[in-house]
């Protein structure tokens, strides 16, 4: 992230986010939609790594010193080594932070994130299915988005052309170059696709790290053979992510293939962007997408799958574009940003009510 973070005094922080992940991921991502929101109703500030300046952050020794008086506070975890780092500071170092654990994978969980989880004072998930793995009541919050930040251009068509690719159309995936992201099927699909739409083209945006560097190769061997090369471009990662929006508001299509997904929200992005998405069925895209409606779901792994969607949609760019309007819709009324920071509030609204009245004992009693 570009700038320089300034870190702030704890004494007046109520919520404690921790960002302890090695590499900018989907978590880090959602944390950047919804932080900011929900600094307009709690004072919360960020500890670790790949999240902006304009996020306020906390020093570590800042938290610690000032931890152990004072009025209890939320300690908002996303990841094992977060939920772990809360106990240390509440268990070991008797530090007054209530737990929240933010779960959004869709898998049965090993034994180290259920003894972690079962030591949680509350639990959130932002799919049904995700609190479903979870083995304790959880409260389901969707993800939401900025529709102030994502929405639809003026005019698509030019957005597009300013990106100097080839076509009047544009279909984009979003996410790391690698098979897991299902970025292979992308590809095939693609080489299926655009010899039979002869104004639209693709875009990948997303890094290629060295131990993907010979995949992404073979990829770009089999589009130079279908003769591709010019309409599939990769553009690589963005390092502004401001840049992001834009790229939305570009394309007329966006694809989500990936293999496996915690929610997924670049789904989210695409269609208050005005963009339809065909996506696998993966994370919480079959509980976003109505099929024919504002995009389709097919199943995972699938190329040919995909490339039929693709086609299907693409046959009619005005067809495209009502799609869009509606998924549009769908966002403004069911997954603003706003909500999404609403649900979070009231459960820290509900632990602070508790503490508050003296009945939780939270993870000291287990």
């Amino acid at each position: 992230m570009k700038g320089k973070k300034a870190d702030i005094d704890s004494s007046n922080i109520s919520v404690v986010a921790p960002s302890l992940g090695k590499r900018f991921s989907g978590i880090n991502a959602s944390m950047i939609a919804v932080l900011p929101e929900l600094g307009r109703h709690i004072s919360i500030a960020v500890i670790g790594f790949h999240l902006p300046p304009s996020i306020p952050h906390v020093g570590f020794d800042s938290v610690v010193r000032r931890g152990w008086c004072g009025p209890w506070r939320i300690w908002h975890a996303r990841r094992n080594v977060e939920m772990l780092v809360g106990l240390i500071l509440r268990r070991l170092l008797r530090l007054r932070f209530l737990l929240v654990f933010t779960s959004a994978a869709q898998r049965r969980h090993s034994w180290i994130t259920h003894f972690l989880v079962n030591r949680m004072d509350a639990l959130i998930a932002p799919t049904r299915a995700a609190a479903s793995f979870l083995d304790r009541p959880a409260a389901v919050v969707s993800h939401g988005v900025d529709s102030r930040v994502f929405y639809p251009p003026l005019d698509r068509r030019a957005e597009w052309a300013s990106r100097e690719v080839p076509g009047r159309y544009g279909i984009g995936v979003f996410g790391r170059i690698r098979p897991q992201k299902g970025t292979e099927e992308f590809v095939e699909a693609m080489i299926r696709v655009l010899p039979q739409r002869e104004e639209w083209s693709a875009v990948l945006i997303g890094q290629i790290t060295e131990e993907y560097r010979s995949f992404a190769m073979d990829l770009k061997s089999r589009l130079r053979k279908a003769g591709l090369e010019e309409r599939v471009r990769f553009i690589g990662f963005l390092n502004d992510p401001s840049e992001i929006p834009g790229w939305y508001r570009a394309l007329s299509l966006v694809v989500c293939p990936s293999h496996v997904e915690g929610f997924g929200l670049t789904c989210l992005e695409a269609m208050a962007s005005g963009c339809p998405v065909v996506a696998t069925r993966t994370g919480a895209w079959p509980e976003l997408i109505d099929d024919g409606r504002d995009g389709y779901v097919v199943p995972c792994r699938d190329a040919e799958a995909l490339a039929d969607a693709v086609l299907k949609m693409t046959m009619d760019p005005a067809r495209v574009h009502e799609m869009g309007l509606y998924a549009r819709e769908k966002v403004i009324s069911r997954y603003r940003i706003e909500n999404e920071a609403a649900g979070i509030m009231d459960v820290y609204r509900s632990l602070f009510a508790v503490r508050h009245q003296g009945i939780i004992r939270a993870s000291d009693a287990k």
